[in-house]
C-alpha cells in the first residue's frame, strides 16, 4: 500500500510539472499581469490610472532577432492586495537541443524618478531600469514656493545590484526584460519561461519565444554620436560647476561599454589634447581615452574633438593664429592617423548661430586649408547661407525640442503624463521633412558631397521612447540625415543623486550607469536602421545578380511605402527580416537537408494539398481580367471541373489540338484552424505551363511569367515556385484564382498545389524540399 501511495504521489507531482511546462498561463487571483505591446512606447504606466491602450492580457510572448541583438519586452503587474518579495524568475533559454547562458535574460524593474518631464513640469515618472529599487528613494522636499516638491534621496551607496532583487508591489509595477541573443546562436526557435513568484500569493508563468533569423546584421548606414561631456581623472577642478563630468577610468570604461551595447559607437570627446609649455600638443590623455573606447569595442573611422586647442575667435585670424591653426591641425591629424583613424573633426564654438557663426568662417577656412574638418551644432535654416560652403559637418538643430515643449505646456503635470503619446507625436521627424529650410540645408550639404547630422532630435532626456526610436531610427533615413549627435549622454552639471535627466540618456551611479526607458527606445532605433542597412545591401546585390526577379522590384516599392512616422515599427522590422531572407535565398544553394532545415521545427509545419477537382473556364478571347473572373465570391457553379494532379494540364476538351490561349482556375483554400493559427503562409505550385497570375480574395498577389522570371518557354513550364501570402488576411475558404497563358504544348496547372503553414518563415528552397520529402496532411 505504501508503494502505491508513493507512486501516486510521484505521478501527481509529474502531472503538475508537465502542466507547468505545457500551460502558458497560470492565473493568480490577487494580481493581474498585462503585456506592453509594443514595449517601446510613449504611453506611461502610472500606478493608479487605467492602463494605457498598449497593454494586453497576458499571453505567450514572441520576439524576433539576430545574433548579438538585444530584444526588449515588458509587462505590468497590478495588484488587488499588496504583494511582498515578488521574484521574477527565468528558465534557461533553450531550443534545438541548445541552451544559452543564464545572462541571456536580464530582468529589471522600472523605477520612478522625480524629474523634469518636459516644459518645466516636475513629477514622479517611471524612468530608470534597475535591479534593486532600494538604493534610491523619493522623499518630500517642500519649499515655500513649491509645497509639493519632491527630491530623490540615496539610501546608502549609489549602486545598483547585478541581478533583479525581490520587489514589493503595493499598487502596480512595470518590469523590463532584455533578451541578449548570443553572438554564436544558431538560427531557429528558442524558449524560456518567466515566472512571477510572490511570497504571499500564487505564482504565474508564461512563455517567451525567440526566433533567431538566419542572417547577420550589418553596421548601421547612419552614424550614431552624442555629446559626451566627460573628463578623465579630475581634469576639471573640484569647485568647477561642471565637475560632475570628472570620471575615473573605471567609470568611463563602463559608460563606453554601455554606449556600445546601445549602438552608439562614436561619442564626441571633450578632453582634448593638452598644450605643453613649448606650445606643442600633448596627446597622452587622449590616447588613454581612446584605449578605453577601443577596449569597450568603440572603434569608428573618424573622431570628433570638442576641445581641440585650435584658435577659433569670432573674428579674422591674425597671421600668428593662422600659423598656429595649421601647425596644430597637422599635429592632430598625424596623431589620429598613427592610431589608425581616417579623419578628425574639430568643433567650433558650440551652438554658434546667427552672427557668431558667420564670424567663425575665417577659422573654418583656415582649418580646411590645413587639411582639417569642422563640426558644430547649428540652427536652421540660416546656417547654410552663412557657412554651408566651409563647415564640413553641420549638426542641425531639430524643431522637435520646441514642438514637444509646446505640446507639453497644454497639459497640467498629471494630465501631461496621461497624454505623453500625443506629446511625442508633436516632435515627429516629419516636421523636418516638410520644412523647406531644413530640406534645402540637407540637400545642399549632400550636393557638396558632405554629410549632415541632427541635434536635439529629440533632446536626449525626453521621456519619449517611441519618439527616440522613430526620430533616431528610420526617421533619419526618411529625412536624409547621415547621423545624430544630440545633447547629451549625461548632463555636465548636476547633483550626483538628483541628476538632470531631461539632458541625459542614463543615470550615472558610483560604478556604472542605469539605463532608462528612452535609452532603450534609442537602441531600438539603431536596430531598425541596421535591419534597413542589411536589407538595402541584400537588395543591391540581388538587383545586380537577379535584376528580373519579382521580389527585387517589389521590395523597392515596399520600401517607398514604409510608414516610419506612424507605422508599427516591430511589424516593419519583421517584414524587413522576411525580405532579407527571401533575397539571400535567390540563386542555387546546394545544401544538405540538415543544413537546409537547421533551426526549423518541421513537425510544426503544415503541408496541405489543395483538393481536386478545381473549377475551370477557358478564356480564348482574353476577357477574364476585364470581366473580373478573379473576383471574390464569384459564382463558378457553371464552370467545368478540372484536375491538377494528372500531368495533363488542360486538354483538347477545352482548347483543341494546340491548347494555346488563356484559362482560369478557381478553388477555395483548404485552410483549417490549425493553419490559420500559424504566422506564415505560402502556396507552392509544382508547375504551371506557362505564364501564371495568382489572385487571392479578389486581389492580385503574384505573377510567374516569362517577363517577370526571365525564363524561356522551354524552362518555365516545369519550374516549381512559391507564392508568399504575407500580409494576406486568411479566414478559411479563401477564394483562389489562377490565370494561365499558354503558347504551345499542353498548358495549364499540371501539378498539385500545396498550402504551407508555419510558425517560422520558410524559404522557397526549404518549401520545395519539404514537398519532396514529406507527405501532405491531406491528399484527395
Amino acid at each position: 500500500m505504501f508503494r502505491i501511495r508513493v507512486w501516486c504521489f510521484i505521478a501527481a507531482l509529474f502531472c503538475q510539472m508537465v502542466c507547468l511546462l505545457i500551460t502558458p498561463l497560470v492565473y493568480a487571483v490577487d494580481y493581474e499581469v498585462q503585456l506592453l505591446l509594443p514595449p517601446i512606447t510613449d504611453h506611461v504606466v502610472l500606478p493608479t490610472d487605467p492602463l494605457p491602450p498598449v497593454c494586453s492580457p497576458l499571453a505567450d510572448m514572441n520576439l524576433y532577432g539576430c545574433r548579438g541583438q538585444a530584444l526588449p519586452a515588458s509587462f505590468v503587474i497590478t495588484v488587488a492586495k499588496p504583494l511582498q518579495n515578488v521574484r521574477i524568475e527565468a528558465t534557461q533559454v533553450r531550443g534545438g537541443g541548445r541552451s544559452w547562458p543564464a545572462t541571456a535574460v536580464d530582468i529589471h524593474v522600472v523605477k520612478d524618478y522625480y524629474r523634469n518631464t518636459i516644459a518645466a513640469h516636475w513629477a514622479t515618472m517611471p524612468t530608470l531600469l534597475v535591479h534593486d529599487e532600494s538604493f534610491l528613494a523619493i522623499d518630500p522636499a517642500p519649499t515655500k514656493d513649491y509645497p509639493d516638491r519632491m527630491a530623490n534621496v540615496a539610501r546608502g551607496p549609489l549602486r545598483d545590484a547585478d541581478s533583479l532583487q525581490p520587489v514589493d508591489i503595493s499598487q502596480r509595477k512595470q518590469f523590463w526584460v532584455t533578451i541578449h541573443v548570443p553572438d554564436k546562436a544558431k538560427p531557429g526557435h528558442y524558449e524560456t519561461t518567466l515566472r512571477i513568484v510572490p511570497q504571499n500569493s500564487e505564482a504565474t508563468a508564461f512563455r517567451l519565444s525567440i526566433e533567431v533569423h538566419p542572417f547577420e546584421l550589418l553596421p548601421p548606414m547612419i552614424e550614431y554620436s552624442i555629446y559626451y561631456p566627460a573628463y578623465l581623472e579630475a581634469s576639471l577642478p573640484a569647485d568647477s560647476p561642471h565637475n560632475f563630468g570628472n570620471l575615473s577610468a573605471q567609470q568611463m570604461l563602463a559608460e563606453f561599454r554601455n554606449m556600445h551595447a546601445h549602438g552608439l559607437d562614436n561619442p564626441n570627446i571633450y578632453d582634448g589634447p593638452a598644450v605643453q609649455d613649448n606650445g606643442d600638443l600633448d596627446f597622452s590623455k587622449l590616447d588613454r581615452i581612446l584605449d578605453l573606447r577601443e577596449q569597450a569595442g568603440i572603434r569608428p573611422r573618424v573622431l570628433y574633438l570638442i576641445s581641440p586647442q585650435i584658435p577659433r575667435p569670432f573674428r579674422p585670424l591674425t597671421d600668428e593664429e593662422h600659423q598656429q591653426v595649421k601647425t596644430r591641425v597637422v599635429a592632430i591629424n598625424s596623431w589620429a592617423q598613427a592610431r589608425g583613424y581616417d579623419e578628425v573633426f574639430l568643433a567650433m564654438h558650440d551652438e554658434s548661430w546667427g552672427e557668431n557663426l558667420t564670424r567663425e568662417r575665417h577659422s573654418m577656412i583656415a582649418i580646411e586649408e590645413a587639411g582639417g574638418s569642422t563640426f558644430v551644432a547649428v540652427n536652421h535654416p540660416p546656417f547654410y547661407a552663412r557657412v554651408g560652403d566651409v563647415l564640413t559637418r553641420p549638426v542641425l538643430k531639430s524643431s522637435a525640442l520646441f514642438t514637444v515643449d509646446h505640446a507639453r505646456k497644454a497639459w497640467s503635470t498629471q494630465e501631461g503624463l496621461r497624454h505623453m503619446d500625443e506629446i511625442g507625436k508633436a516632435g515627429s521627424f516629419t516636421l523636418i521633412a516638410e520644412n523647406p529650410g531644413f530640406r534645402a540645408a540637407i540637400d545642399g550639404m549632400h550636393r557638396q558631397g558632405r554629410k549632415i547630422f541632427t541635434y536635439m532630435n529629440p533632446m536626449s532626456g525626453f521621456p519619449l521612447p517611441d519618439l527616440h526610436r522613430r526620430n533616431t531610427g528610420l526617421g533619419m533615413w526618411r529625412v536624409g540625415f547621415d547621423g545624430t549627435m544630440t545633447w547629451a549622454y549625461t548632463h555636465i552639471m548636476g547633483d550626483k543623486v538628483n541628476q538632470q535627466m531631461i539632458y541625459g540618456m542614463v543615470y550615472r551611479t558610483e560604478n556604472d550607469v542605469v539605463d532608462t526607458l528612452h535609452w532603450e527606445g534609442f537602441r531600438e532605433g539603431v536596430y531598425d536602421v541596421r535591419y534597413l542597412t542589411t536589407l538595402m545591401a541584400r537588395l543591391s546585390e540581388a538587383a545586380g545578380r537577379f535584376p528580373d526577379d519579382p521580389i527585387v522590384e517589389e521590395t523597392w516599392k515596399w520600401l517607398r511605402l514604409v510608414d516610419a512616422a506612424n507605422g508599427d515599427l516591430d511589424a516593419i522590422r519583421l517584414e524587413m527580416a522576411r525580405r532579407i531572407v527571401a533575397l539571400q535565398d535567390l540563386g542555387f544553394h546546394n545544401m544538405s537537408p540538415e543544413e537546409l532545415f537547421s533551426g526549423i521545427d518541421l513537425d510544426a509545419v503544415r503541408l496541405t494539398t489543395i483538393p481536386e477537382p478545381w473549377r475551370f473556364k477557358p478564356d480564348p478571347d482574353n476577357d477574364g481580367v476585364k470581366g473580373k473572373w478573379f473576383a471574390a465570391n464569384l459564382d463558378i457553379t457553371l464552370w467545368d471541373e478540372i484536375r491538377t494532379n494528372q500531368d495533363a494540364g488542360w486538354n483538347p476538351q477545352f482548347f483543341g489540338k494546340d491548347n494555346a490561349g488563356y484559362g482560369w482556375y478557381r478553388t477555395a483554400l483548404p485552410a483549417v484552424e490549425a493553419d490559420l493559427e500559424k504566422k506564415h503562409h505560402y502556396l507552392f505550385f509544382g508547375a504551371v505551363d506557362e505564364d501564371c497570375w495568382v489572385y487571392l480574395n479578389g486581389q492580385s498577389i503574384f505573377d510567374h511569367s516569362l517577363e517577370t522570371t526571365g525564363l524561356i518557354p522551354s524552362q518555365i513550364w516545369m519550374v516549381p515556385f512559391t507564392v508568399p501570402l504575407a500580409g494576406q488576411d486568411l479566414h478559411g475558404g479563401d477564394d483562389l484564382a489562377v490565370r494561365v497563358k499558354n503558347t504551345d504544348g499542353m498548358g495549364g496547372v499540371w501539378k498539385p498545389v500545396q498550402l504551407v503553414a508555419s510558425d517560422q518563415p520558410l524559404t522557397s528552397q526549404q518549401i520545395l524540399t519539404l514537398v519532396k520529402i514529406r507527405k501532405p496532411n491531406a491528399t484527395p
